[in-house]
């Protein structure tokens, strides 16, 4: 009998394991619940329906079936500088891609590969930093309670999966930080590098690596020639990754570079900062859920700050989880007021992870009394949530209904090996599902609000007839209107 106890599996053990395993399972309660008890649907009856995630979902169908031979994904045909990717690059959709290849893709697949990539990010981070239970307690109260992972764990954007790589990230930071090694820090900076084509933005979470030393840390020459390299590298990713983006016309960085004189970049950049920093401070300048995310942010910030005590020993002496966090969410927020956009839940869908993950760190670090503030946001958070119906109608409207099959549309053929990737290209006014979602994999889709024999695509798609030379109708319903070229430019 001695020998059979000895692989008994001790009290300790048991409530780390069931904790776990809830940790990891916890992504497809959360989305069953939202999806079943909140929208009362199924999650196998749902599919993609704002603009974005029709994006992420059609070129995801075309590099699972066609490789990198499909069409140009752009807005008004302005091409990237290799290959034919769309406005948000090729790191999401290459992820997808690998979940399409393997479990095939549906309408729906986004949102499952979204739960299936949390599950494994959880489970990468329980096994690596080797959790204590009240550590696992700690992360599956604050997980299934913040707020922006239970609003967009039923659709078909990239936060969760930003999520995912953000709980990777700070599982191996933490055990880096307390076990060290080159090996460690080379896997980290692969995966840094990796991320930082999901997101540009991640080329922030570098810095942190640059606070581990052996002899402990100093601001002495050595650092700044790590700093140095961080930026040239940086730079460099950047610069890469910008490579296999279509540009995107409407952004700010768009339009703050095609200022005519300096004088007009100064003034553009001033104004819009103001203005970012005016809507993050104001609290009626978005709903109450962004709103609270903002402040939540900023709490963090500031409380991580003086946690560290890097101000209260004038830069001699801090505490390291603290000050990471601190720069960290800083820096994302400088990046976000100076370039990005502060309104519309941009700033949001950009913070949210790096929030998640911050906190993440505290808590597996043992800095616990983070955790019944965020607990405290959370409930307010849901509080909001729940008091919130048009809210939660914005996000589930149009998911749950069946796309209206465009026969028009069945007539757009894709070509193999063509001379010019335009000939898998159509240009639509309108990205909406029912166009979207019947196009055929392998045609890229170029949105435009002008029409006209200019274009260069081999395919326009358009509710309204049109008058064009180079172009003639090959079918048509009360739906819209499909122009095949019959003139090259």
């Amino acid at each position: 009998m001695n020998i059979f106890r000895k692989h008994e599996i001790s009290k300790p053990d048991k409530t780390r394991l069931l904790l776990g395993s809830l940790l990891i399972v916890s992504p497809w309660i959360v989305l069953f619940f939202t999806t079943i008890v909140i929208t009362h649907h199924s999650v196998f009856e749902s599919g993609p329906c704002w603009s974005d995630e029709l994006s992420y979902w059609h070129e995801t169908l075309s590099f699972c079936q066609k490789g990198f031979d499909f069409g140009y994904y752009t807005i008004n045909e302005a091409l990237p500088k290799c290959l034919s990717f769309g406005t948000h690059g090729f790191g999401a959709v290459s992820v997808y891609a690998l979940f399409g290849k393997i479990f095939g893709w549906k309408t729906y697949s986004i949102v499952i590969a979204n739960s299936f990539f949390l599950s494994l990010a959880f489970l990468i981070s329980v096994i690596i930093s080797k959790v204590s239970s009240k550590n696992l307690l700690s992360m599956l109260l604050f997980s299934m309670s913040f707020t922006p992972l239970i609003l967009f764990s039923s659709t078909s954007m990239t936060e969760l999966l930003n999520f995912s790589v953000l709980i990777v990230y700070i599982g191996l930071l933490y055990v880096y930080f307390k076990r060290g090694g080159n090996q460690l820090l080379a896997l980290l900076l692969v995966f840094c590098t990796g991320i930082s084509f999901i997101r540009i933005i991640y080329i922030v979470l570098f810095l942190p690596l640059l606070l581990n030393r052996k002899d402990g840390f100093r601001i002495d020459f050595r650092f700044w020639i790590y700093f140095v390299l961080w930026l040239i590298y940086s730079v460099l990713l950047f610069f890469v990754n910008n490579l296999f983006v279509s540009p995107y016309p409407d952004s700010f960085l768009s339009g703050l570079f095609a200022s005519s004189s300096l004088s007009d970049l100064i003034s553009s950049f001033s104004i819009h900062f103001v203005q970012n920093l005016r809507n993050f401070i104001n609290p009626l300048s978005d709903s109450p859920i962004q709103v609270l995310l903002r402040y939540f942010i900023l709490i963090t910030c500031v409380y991580s700050l003086i946690k560290s005590k890097i101000l209260q020993s004038r830069f001699k002496s801090f505490e390291i989880e603290y000050f990471i966090v601190f720069l960290i969410l800083f820096l994302f927020l400088l990046i976000n007021i100076t370039a990005y956009d502060i309104f519309d839940w941009r700033d949001y869908r950009v913070m949210a992870p790096v929030l998640f993950g911050c906190i993440l760190f505290l808590i597996l670090s043992g800095k616990r009394s983070v955790l019944y503030f965020s607990l405290g946001i959370n409930i307010v958070g849901i509080i909001l949530l729940i008091n919130s119906p048009t809210l939660i109608e914005s996000f589930s409207n149009g998911r749950y209904v069946n796309s209206v099959e465009n026969k028009v549309l069945n007539h757009v053929n894709y070509t193999k090996s063509p001379n010019s990737r335009f000939t898998n290209t159509i240009v639509v006014c309108q990205f909406s599902s029912d166009v979207v979602l019947n196009i055929p994999a392998g045609i890229g889709i170029s949105c435009s609000d002008t029409l006209t024999d200019k274009l260069n695509s081999k395919y326009i798609y358009s509710k309204n007839k049109l008058d064009l030379l180079t172009y003639k109708i090959i079918d048509s319903n009360e739906s819209g209107y499909l122009y095949q070229k019959t003139v090259a430019n």
